[in-house]
């Protein structure tokens, strides 16, 4: 991770590892390409912000669309 002007990013691995064990490097991708994830290449690095990626996350992880994701179970499961 680095940060620029108070702003954390990563790479799709070390985003993935940051956001949870159910976020993948192939979600970052997919969220670059589908969801308007800002990316930044420095060479052949690409680097996108933590706090957009998260936001994305955060929105997958309230859609209605989709297999639940752990999180949600985890919560069902303590209530």
């Amino acid at each position: 991770m680095i940060t620029l002007r108070g702003r954390e990013y990563g790479t799709a691995a070390e985003l993935a590892h940051r956001l949870g064990g159910d976020v993948t490097e192939r979600m970052i991708v997919n969220w670059r390409r589908r969801d308007g994830l800002e990316c930044h290449h420095v060479g052949r690095t690409v680097y996108s912000p933590l706090d957009q990626a998260a936001t994305i996350e955060a929105a997958k992880r309230h859609a209605a669309r989709g297999r639940p994701r752990q999180l949600d179970q985890t919560l069902v499961s303590a209530a």
